[in-house]
């Protein structure tokens, strides 16, 4: 696992430095949005166009990275998420904002099309929960660091757009300079086989409700959780520590529930926490009613926030490769990408609509219907289809289409630094 773990390490590193700007920028336009008047409706439209272009860059996104390759993709999208990010700061105009989002969106599936299949590259089946809990871990550190630069100045200006540009342009760094083989790829662009929605439910019904269910909770909690911590009575200085303790609430459950997920029915797990989760979430909304909002209920509400939103996806997305032959593994990645970005997309509207009616104890509302519904149905799966057999075989089976199973053993000399040698030898790169 060690090996593992250092093979992976820059594009880790590089993934949380961008999840940190992306959640910079996720506080300052819904701080900004409603300091300047936005409706809740308006501001559930911009959480809607970031993942509608997220759902339609999944069709594009594998295409893109099986022909120019893993890290010029990463390089090239994440510079221009560096540009879009400060356009913001150049016009207040919500259907500008909500455009720009969109592009983001676009952008953004690009880039979890690179991150998701690299890592499912090097993993092997009995160590995946781990690495996948691993990654989550940091991506969860990235957006749970990323609204503290809020507190660098105000959100009225354009300073903080600056701070999240700046936090994404150095994000390159890492990923190109690592020593380490990207997977690899074909270089035409084509090549994979296409799944439809309609295939991968008959192939795995519990890998794609849970994608479509994690993307409604994960999207409605990243685009709207600041304006829920102001709606919870916080001042605006308060909002990022709310936002960032939310995330590591769910950072710090993400890795038990990984290693959990290794050694149980995947789908068990699931069960248990969004049982447990989903009935914390419907206690918030309640207690919300009854006593307002006191420190020790905002205090839950962050906690369930987070673990909430954040660590059920990975154990769904290591279901998913467990499930599936190898073959149908590589061309279903993108679907679920596509089935996760849909669920985010409507996500907005729904929450916000929720909370125009009901204040912030809708939005708990919606969390724990949500969840409750998604434990039952993990529950029914169990009762219909055994679990697959966790392999320790050390086969490698990868999640996305624009890849095929390459290098997955770790190399002492990657570490070396033999400038004398031939730089694509030594480096590793393709």
């Amino acid at each position: 696992m060690r090996s593992l773990l250092l093979s992976v390490a820059s594009l880790l590193t590089s993934l949380t430095i961008l999840l940190a700007g992306n959640s910079l920028q996720f506080v300052i336009l819904a701080i900004r949005a409603e300091d300047d008047g936005f409706s809740l409706v308006v501001i559930g439209a911009m959480t809607a166009g970031y993942y509608t272009g997220y759902a339609l860059g999944t069709l594009r996104a594998p295409a893109v990275v099986d022909r120019i390759g893993h890290i010029r993709a990463f390089a090239a999208l994440s510079s221009i998420i560096s540009a879009v990010v400060l356009a913001h700061g150049l016009l207040v105009e919500p259907y500008f904002w909500i455009g720009l989002r969109f592009v983001s969106g676009l952008c953004f599936a690009g880039l979890a099309t690179v991150v998701e299949s690299w890592l499912n590259a090097k993993a092997t089946r009995d160590v995946r929960g781990q690495l996948l809990a691993v990654a989550s871990i940091a991506a969860i550190l990235g957006y749970a660091v990323g609204p503290m630069f809020a507190t660098l100045g105000e959100t009225g200006g354009l300073q903080l757009f600056v701070v999240a540009s700046i936090l994404m342009s150095v994000a390159i760094v890492p990923v190109t300079l690592t020593r380490f083989s990207a997977p690899y790829v074909s270089g035409q662009g084509t090549g994979f086989e296409r799944y439809s929605l309609l295939r991968l439910y008959r192939e795995t019904p519990f890998g794609l409700v849970g994608c479509f269910v994690t993307g409604l909770i994960q999207g409605a909690f990243l685009g709207l959780g600041a304006v829920i911590a102001g709606r919870l009575g916080l001042v605006a200085n308060s909002v990022p520590a709310f936002v960032t303790g939310a995330l590591l609430a769910g950072a710090l459950a993400q890795y038990p529930l990984g290693w959990l997920s290794d050694r149980w029915d995947r789908r068990s797990v699931v069960a248990l926490i969004s049982l447990l989760v989903g009935g914390g979430a419907l206690a918030v909304a309640m207690l919300l009613g009854l006593v307002g909002s006191p420190t020790w209920v905002v205090v839950l509400a962050m906690a369930v926030g987070g673990i909430a939103a954040m660590p059920i996806y990975s154990i769904v997305i290591a279901h998913v490769n467990d499930r599936l032959p190898e073959t149908s593994i590589v061309p279903a990645a993108a679907t679920l990408i596509l089935s996760f970005s849909i669920g985010s997309a409507i996500a907005g509207p729904i929450a916000s609509v929720s909370i125009e009616f009901y204040g912030a104890s809708g939005f708990y509302l919606f969390f724990g219907l949500v969840l409750l519904v998604f434990g039952v149905y993990a529950l029914f799966r169990m009762s219909r289809r055994e679990a697959p057999e966790h392999a320790t075989d050390g086969g490698v089976f990868a999640a996305s289409p624009v890849l095929t199973p390459f290098d997955t053993e770790f190399d002492e000399s990657q570490l070396s630094f033999a400038f004398d040698e031939d730089s694509d030898q030594s480096s590793g790169m393709p």
